[in-house]
């Protein structure tokens, strides 16, 4: 994946690829990172458009040319695990530009205390990339988070 001797570092994330666009799935261990990759896949591709697991668990990133590039660790490209079935072998897109990092959270979201993003919520900075644009999500919640994550990045492809 990197050239040039560019620095990779390792993430415990998923990413999929939706269009053009790449997503990292944060949270912890049992948080839905995979459940909602592949339902993010499944609902993106029931609009007709393209959409592609990157990574399952682990996921490699590096910069070039301003941008985020994600892809699977090569250990565990094209799996993908399905709770109550196990590792399964699932296509895979090899490679996909970030465009939006959601966490997962246990604690505070969703729970009745926060509606709205607090100010500055909104983006985070990776890898020395400033402003790119973050949704924070309760864990656990894939219906609901499949639909912010969708509302959220068809309000961005038509700024």
């Amino acid at each position: 994946m990197p050239r040039n001797g560019e620095p990779v570092l390792r993430v415990n994330a998923n990413a999929v690829a939706l269009g053009e666009r790449g997503v990292l799935i944060r949270g912890r261990s049992g948080a839905g990172k995979s459940s909602l990759a592949l339902a993010l896949v499944e609902a993106w591709r029931r609009q007709g458009d393209f959409a592609r697991l990157v990574g399952d668990d682990c996921v490699m990133a590096h910069i070039t040319g301003g941008r985020a590039v994600l892809g699977p660790h090569r250990a565990v490209a094209g799996l993908a695990e399905w709770r109550g079935i196990g590792i399964v072998p699932q296509d895979f897109e090899p490679g996909a530009v970030l465009a939006l990092i959601v966490d997962l959270e246990t604690d505070g979201v969703g729970d009745g205390r926060r509606r709205l993003p607090e100010e500055g919520e909104l983006s985070c900075d990776f890898l020395g990339l400033n402003d790119i644009p973050r949704l924070r999500l309760p864990a656990r919640e894939t219906e609901r988070s499949v639909a912010a994550i969708m509302a959220f990045l068809h309000l961005i492809l038509t700024k």
